[in-house]
């Protein structure tokens, strides 16, 4: 297993280079953001050119760790989201930590850049449960029979000096679609930036002064899963591990620009056990992929 991890790092294949994480269950990529999370067996003339985009990383993943089948997408993430995408090597695997998403076993943490200075808040942290429905492709806060409940936690790490910039970061207990736009844009009332969907104004021209906001994207960042796993041996089999995804470069530019300061954990990623920062998982033959190393003190 070790091997065929230490020859991914040095493979030629374009997609498996967003691996940040492997062990003998699991892969868990680094998304890039405008990849829609979702693939097909059909061949059509027809067929989207994003679908074909996923289906080339699961190919690229297979060659690359030497499976015997495509992998198994275990959840999904927005077409516009990055970060943690999991992955699982075979069947078995992908039935085991599919129940610990239904199950919300599964600890999802997000990080968001969002239109709003700190007195935009009324606290520092707080708990969103407003109800969400689907109408002709489009979600909002619900109220009818048909609306579903919905969970958020957030809380503000940094706001900016000179502009009306936040960083939010978002627990997600439950995962409907678009529920951390809704959410925040309807709810909290500070959109996500570049979320043009559900924004009711536009972005404000001190944040255009202050950096370059790229076109068609949004700074919705999938920052860490924290997942139940299993020893084979000793007393305390059971574990909790956390993968964090490195937060992308143009995220990290408008975080610098705007003065907001990020912690180095959250900005490289990296792994930990029960809450300690590691660089590998020796108990699942797993190992990070991905440089700086960690672990940190």
């Amino acid at each position: 297993m070790l091997q065929v991890l230490k020859s991914a790092r040095t493979g030629t294949s374009y997609w498996a280079r967003n691996v940040i994480y492997a062990d003998r269950s699991i892969i868990v990529l680094n998304k890039p953001a405008g990849l829609i999370c979702q693939g097909s067996e059909a061949s059509s003339e027809n067929k989207p050119r994003d679908v074909d985009r996923f289906n080339d990383l699961l190919c690229d993943v297979k060659d690359t760790f030497a499976l015997e089948s495509l992998p198994y997408p275990v959840h999904r993430l927005d077409k516009a989201t990055t970060g943690t995408l999991l992955l699982a090597r075979n069947s078995l695997a992908a039935r085991q930590f599919s129940q610990q998403f239904q199950s919300r076993v599964v600890e999802k943490t997000y990080f968001a850049l969002v239109r709003g200075g700190e007195k935009s808040f009324p606290t520092r942290s707080g708990e969103i449960r407003d109800a969400l429905e689907c109408s002709d492709g489009r979600v909002s806060i619900g109220e009818s029979c048909a609306a579903k409940f919905a969970a958020t936690d957030w809380e503000l790490l940094a706001s900016s000096p000179i502009a009306p910039l936040s960083l939010l970061r978002l627990t997600l207990h439950t995962g409907l679609k678009h529920q951390l736009r809704i959410h925040l844009a309807h709810s909290l009332h500070t959109p996500i930036l570049g979320d043009n969907l559900y924004a009711r104004s536009s972005i404000s021209e001190k944040i255009a002064k202050i950096t370059r906001l790229p076109e068609q994207r949004m700074f919705l960042h999938a920052a860490q899963l924290t997942l139940s796993r299993y020893r084979k041996t000793g007393s305390n089999k059971h574990f909790r591990l956390r993968i964090g995804a490195p937060i992308p470069k143009d995220f990290l530019a408008i975080c610098r620009d705007a003065g907001i300061a990020l912690d180095h954990v959250y900005v490289n990623g990296g792994l930990s056990v029960d809450g300690q920062h590691v660089g590998d998982v020796p108990d699942l033959e797993g190992r990070w992929l991905r440089n700086p190393p960690v672990p940190r003190s």
